[in-house]
């Protein structure tokens, strides 16, 4: 379809071109990206044109104030434009892109590519570099676009790139287009914490992230913790993430959880000797990571999963070292508090985070028989056997004692009790 519309605009005197990511990805023989459109740009006619153009092939709508948009129905994955000049030329409209490898245009019926900035030649060399000194100056969020493209693709940024970065100032960026790129980073890049160095050593961290760059220099125990300190640490955790979130159910709070989960320790690290400890850094770290997030979006169940597995992530390693003590009451309440399936991903990336190979096989397959024997479901939350109704029925009436009542009900059926005796036990309570 997409030829037949540039065979339309070529006999109307204009030319479609393939322009950014989509010849990028087509010369490394990638897949697109989370969120990433197919832009197609056309010379030689006005909008109005193109409008004309596209109509024959669906409603089409314009989006976008700044640079407008044709989208046709049932395509919202392409991106038509013009240039916003009509005498611009492909050297000048190639210059506006961000980096040499986003910077070509490929012409849609002939493949020709036009490479004016070396865009080839830095794919070839695996390198990240700026197009024109004012790039990060026309927009600062491409600062964030560097190091999460230097992460996903596996490529090295420019020294000269890296100190303009430096210098860009970032405070006027809008906090959720920051949230896309760091979930790009998070979700895309095989091993994020490329693009996490990067954000370290320019500067972004210090800037922008203050709560993550405590992480760097908080010290470990380092017999706990070889590689480092906590920022090491975290890098080595969002990596392992990344080799799990095809496990997870929502990688996209996985991710931030295993960026996160330690934000805590800064506050609550005490060194006495030898010893270093943490008391209470998960408590702590689900307080800052609701902080750290709703800086940067609104998704509120995104923010709750992310806060709750960070709040529990020690339990796994914790309940199995204590295996022969631990009740299956104690289980029952994890699975309540959490989805534990997800908290079992974020433990053992916390678990093989470190300097070394770890096995975490034994600790998941405890959990696992486990939570089987109970007949519970590792991510789903227990269902409460007595309802408001049964009070009901029992002649309760809805009030302060009501709600205490079923918390009571709850407890006894976490213990393992069954619905029988529960109402028994209720209706003996209602007599005393």
């Amino acid at each position: 379809m997409l030829e037949g519309i540039a065979d339309d605009i070529a006999a109307q005197g204009g030319r479609a071109f393939y322009v950014g990511g989509y010849v990028r990805d087509h010369l490394l023989k990638a897949s697109p990206g989370i969120g990433e459109d197919i832009d197609i740009e056309v010379y030689y006619l006005s909008r109005e044109e193109l409008h004309s153009i596209l109509s024959a092939y669906g409603t089409v709508r314009l989006v976008g104030k700044s640079f407008p948009v044709l989208k046709i129905s049932g395509h919202p994955q392409w991106d038509f434009t013009v240039p916003v000049d009509p005498g611009v030329s492909f050297a000048q409209a190639c210059s506006r892109r961000d980096f040499t490898i986003n910077s070509m245009m490929m012409d849609v019926l002939s493949g020709e590519i036009i490479d004016l900035y070396g865009g080839r030649e830095d794919i070839v060399s695996s390198v990240i570099r700026h197009t024109s000194d004012d790039v990060f100056r026309q927009d600062p969020l491409r600062a964030y676009r560097a190091v999460h493209f230097a992460a996903r693709l596996g490529f090295s940024i420019h020294s000269e790139t890296l100190a303009l970065i430096a210098s860009t100032e970032l405070s006027s960026v809008n906090r959720e287009r920051i949230y896309n790129e760091l979930k790009k980073l998070l979700l895309l890049a095989p091993q994020p914490s490329v693009g996490l160095r990067y954000m370290q050593t320019t500067g972004i961290l210090q800037k922008m992230h203050p709560w993550l760059y405590q992480l760097i220099g908080c010290p470990q125990s380092p017999r706990n913790h070889p590689e480092g300190d906590v920022w090491e640490h975290t890098l080595l955790v969002v990596d392992q993430a990344a080799r799990l979130k095809m496990e997870s159910s929502y990688p996209e709070a996985l991710m931030l959880a295993a960026l996160l989960h330690d934000i805590g320790k800064p506050l609550t690290t005490r060194v006495t000797g030898d010893k270093v400890t943490t008391y209470g850094h998960d408590v702590q770290g689900e307080r800052l990571v609701r902080i750290f997030l709703q800086e940067l979006t609104h998704n509120k169940r995104l923010i709750d999963a992310a806060a709750v597995l960070v709040r529990e992530h020690m339990h796994p390693v914790l309940l199995y070292k204590d295996r022969e003590n631990v009740t299956d009451k104690a289980l029952r309440k994890l699975v309540n508090r959490v989805n534990l399936r997800e908290l079992l991903l974020l433990a053992e990336a916390d678990f093989r985070g470190r300097t070394g190979e770890r096995d975490f096989n034994a600790i998941k397959d405890w959990f696992y028989e486990k939570v089987s024997s109970l007949g519970l479901d590792l991510g789903q939350k227990i269902e409460p056997l007595v309802q408001g109704r049964d009070l009901i029925q029992m002649g309760w009436e809805p009030g302060p004692a009501y709600s205490q009542t079923l918390n009571y009900a709850f407890e006894l059926q976490l213990e393992g009790k069954g619905k029988s005796f529960i109402l028994e036990k209720l209706r003996q309570k209602s007599q005393s």
